[in-house]
């Protein structure tokens, strides 16, 4: 009993220092995974800065990543349990978003050129516009996740575009198409139309213009007498009543002086234009009228 009680004691020791050795060789193996995860970490992300891609994202993560692993280090330095799993995952993390990214990059150009060779200038694309600027947002934010989606938005906007663009043209050469079939057909009452048209135009506009004119004139006499008016009314108040002092007086009939002068110079204007629309009868009259009106 006792040489077997020895042979199960000594089993079990050995099983324990295998079993040990495993944890330290697997811990050794985790380290250095995790080493060679961050150093492929560095080079995506200089694959990245060569792309002119925003790293600003991938650095944070690379950071976190770092500093873990040199937590992780000390534990082992100080014999400590230490895990790299999470080392391990920022870098899977890393090498996931550079493929987005690139695909991003990749799948926008494509768009891009699509959009210049497909969108004519011609066309309302400014739906597309809002798109696309919403796509250099993402990219900004280093949001690559959400580029794919808003491209397919993009193809879908532009294919809309063009359908309404080529309904458009469409409507427009069959308008065009019948206003021509129309014109051909119907040339001569139109241009006779055109010719009444313009002659009814011109009759209209000549009578406008005298009526015009005439009133123009009539509204002058009009405050020519009123001014008259009020000039003399301003004489009786000052001469007559008293109720104004002399320099009111001085400079009412002043200011109304001057308007009169000013309406005398405008009628023989007015006049002379008149002369190229009234009848000479018609313009006597009105000469006459202002005559009797000084």
């Amino acid at each position: 009993m006792k040489r077997l009680d020895l042979f199960i004691l000594a089993f079990a020791f050995l099983i324990l220092g295998t079993l040990f050795v495993s944890a330290e060789d697997l811990n050794i193996t985790q380290q250095q995974t995790a080493e060679n995860c961050l150093l492929s970490s560095e080079r995506d992300i200089a694959d990245l800065v060569t792309l002119n891609i925003s790293i600003n994202r991938f650095n944070d993560t690379y950071h976190l990543a770092k500093n873990l692993y040199d937590a992780q280090l000390i534990l082992t330095s100080k014999k400590s349990k230490s895990d790299f799993s999470q080392v391990i995952s920022y870098c899977d993390k890393i090498k996931e978003l550079k493929k987005t990214a690139i695909d991003a990059y990749d799948s926008f150009k494509v768009f891009m050129n699509f959009y210049k060779d497909t969108v004519d200038p011609n066309m309302d694309s400014s739906s597309v516009e809002k798109i696309i600027q919403r796509i250099n947002e993402e990219f900004s934010g280093e949001r690559y996740e959400n580029v794919a989606q808003l491209i397919d938005e993009g193809y879908a906007e532009i294919t809309k575009v063009r359908s309404e663009q080529t309904t458009l043209n469409l409507a427009y050469k069959v308008t065009t198409k019948k206003f021509q079939d129309f014109f051909k057909e119907n040339w001569i009452s139109l241009t006779i139309a055109l010719v009444i048209i313009i002659i009814l135009y011109i009759a209209y506009r000549t009578k406008v213009t005298e009526w015009l004119l005439k009133k123009k004139l009539n509204s002058l006499l009009l405050r020519r007498d009123t001014l008259k008016k009020l000039i003399g009314d301003t004489q009786r108040e000052y001469f007559q009543t008293g109720s104004i002092a002399e320099s009111d007086y001085r400079i009412r009939t002043k200011n109304f002086a001057d308007l009169i002068r000013d309406i005398d110079r405008q009628i023989p204007l007015l006049q002379k234009e008149l002369m190229n629309f009234s009848k000479k009868e018609d313009l006597a009259k009105l000469e006459e009228r202002d005559k009797r009106r000084k």
